[in-house]
């Protein structure tokens, strides 16, 4: 009896010793994986310095582009505001002058100047 619990024991220590090993061996393996992780994530984050100062600028040139076409669509809609109001001003205003030539609205608007 007394043989079987020590064969019992020296199969479990066998077996934790194995798992001890496989451990260390993911352990190191994940530790080398980590590394170059890191190394990746350490080049990325030196490019970045480096590039985010261009990409500053290239968004301030896109804002001032942008920017820009702003300002000239709203110049052009004054233009047009302005152009649609000299144009309804101008048949206003040809209107006027052709109703004061008539001889029709001549006697009408003296008629309407007697009755009053």
């Amino acid at each position: 009896m007394q043989s079987l619990w020590q064969w019992g024991v020296l199969l479990l220590g066998v077996g934790f010793f194995l798992l001890s090993l496989v451990g260390c061996f993911i352990l190191l393996n994940l530790t080398r994986s980590l590394r170059t992780v890191e190394s990746i994530l350490s080049v990325t984050l030196d490019e970045v310095k480096v590039a985010l100062p261009e990409l500053r600028h290239s968004v301030v040139q896109i804002d001032d582009m942008v920017t820009s076409v702003n300002e000239k669509f709203m110049a052009a809609d004054r233009a047009m505001d302005a152009t649609g109001t000299a144009i309804s001003g101008w048949r206003e205003r040809v209107r006027t002058r052709f109703d004061g030539l008539s001889s029709w609205t001549r006697t009408r608007s003296a008629k309407k100047e007697k009755s009053l």
